[in-house]
């Protein structure tokens, strides 16, 4: 057994140390549209389709599994030229909310492809809208605007202000995927959790950072969380029975790199992938508040430097680290694991050697000494013993 135990341990030395895997790109055909700035993007809940939303009044409808074939797209003529800055499914995939400039809240029908006005839409005027969610049960979302307003909708009461709002720009609004909460990031006002009741209250500390995403992205847990400039990041702790007791962790920063955040998307298996310009994004796991490195610039930059000078846009995933990006520019470059072995340093490769060398011989002198048979072969050889 001792024997058996040492074997394994040298069999253990002698394998390459593996390191965290890697991500490889493969870029797809584009949208190949003029002009094109691409703001945001959606997955339908049935994870088939992806509404994409931008400047112009741009609609855009692509495959998740195949979105480098253009055969599969659906041009949305919205009959508008203001800009579209955000896109929320309806928890049943038949329609989605759309939230842009000059008043723009609108609603996509997927059944005939049509694009309208919601009802109440009136009394936006000119406001720039700048965020739109619908919560878990399909029977209320939420408008953000640039003027610090939120407001309510559903297709019986149309857009209901709601009071209680602050004066800088909604930059997101993230609903809960399991439970009727939604959080919502400001520029300037911090951050603040919808209940049920439509009710608002801002979360004691969170004004002194300039907070640019929200993301809710496992339905399993009673947690969002928030994502600021400065590479800073904090989880919500949700209260389910009084929303307004919810509490935020400890403001946490991303020591990596030199970029900073400015979207979020959601990642797979409840992660969140958070976008930094100008070309690099990291994922966040909700459960442990951690944040690692996903696309990182170089990389990037190293595979295409066309790509890496523009910014994203959108991101999904079908598998962790195999997915696919959108740029602003409409090009698409799909995303796969690529393991990595980690190189040694020079007292590594001599060690690693000198162990190759050795491993050999003390096999065979652990075998030798517990073989009384081949301990008596060697005792005969060197004449200590004479033979039967």
């Amino acid at each position: 057994m001792r024997t058996r135990a040492l074997f394994l341990f040298f069999l253990m030395l002698m394998a390459p140390l593996v390191s965290a895997s890697e991500v490889g790109f493969s870029q797809e055909n584009a949208l190949g549209m003029e002009g094109l700035n691409i703001r945001t993007g959606e997955v339908s809940p049935n994870g088939s389709l992806i509404i994409l939303v931008g400047d112009e009044g741009f609609i855009h409808i692509i495959s998740t599994t195949a979105p480098g074939d253009r055969s599969q797209d659906q041009s949305i003529d919205s009959k508008r030229s203001a800009r579209f800055n955000d896109v929320s499914w309806h928890p049943n995939g038949e329609t989605a909310l759309i939230a842009g400039d000059l008043g723009a809240a609108l609603r996509y029908s997927l059944a005939d492809n049509s694009v309208e006005a919601v009802n109440g839409a009136g009394i936006l005027g000119s406001t720039e809208l700048s965020a739109t969610s619908w919560r878990a049960g399909g029977d209320l979302a939420f408008f953000g605007a640039k003027n610090g307003n939120i407001y309510s909708f559903n297709e019986g009461e149309g857009l209901v202000q709601l009071e209680n709002t602050k004066s800088t720009e909604i930059t997101d609004i993230a609903c809960h995927l399991e439970q009727n909460i939604c959080v919502v990031s400001s520029l300037n006002d911090g951050l603040a959790v919808l209940d049920r009741t439509r009710e608002i209250t801002w979360l004691d500390g969170t004004s002194s950072d300039t907070w640019v995403a929200a993301d809710c992205s496992d339905g399993s847990y009673p947690k969002c969380a928030a994502f600021a400039s400065g590479r800073r990041h904090i989880s919500i702790v949700l209260n389910i029975q009084d929303a307004s007791k919810s509490t935020t962790g400890q403001v946490m920063q991303l020591q990596q790199g030199s970029t900073d955040f400015i979207a979020a998307s959601r990642g797979f298996d409840g992660t969140s992938l958070i976008h930094l310009a100008p070309m690099e994004s990291v994922r966040y796991k909700v459960d442990d508040d951690e944040v690692f490195m996903h696309v990182e610039s170089d990389a990037i930059t190293s595979y295409n430097p066309e790509i890496a000078g523009q910014s994203i846009a959108f991101m999904w995933e079908i598998g962790e680290d195999d997915g696919w990006m959108m740029t602003n520019e409409g090009s698409i470059v799909q995303i796969f694991p690529v393991e990595s072995y980690q190189s040694l340093g020079i007292m590594e490769t001599i060690v690693f050697a000198a162990v190759a060398i050795s491993v050999p011989g003390v096999i065979i002198g652990l075998i030798f000494m517990n073989s009384p048979y081949l301990q008596r072969k060697y005792r005969q050889l060197r004449g200590f013993e004479k033979k039967d």
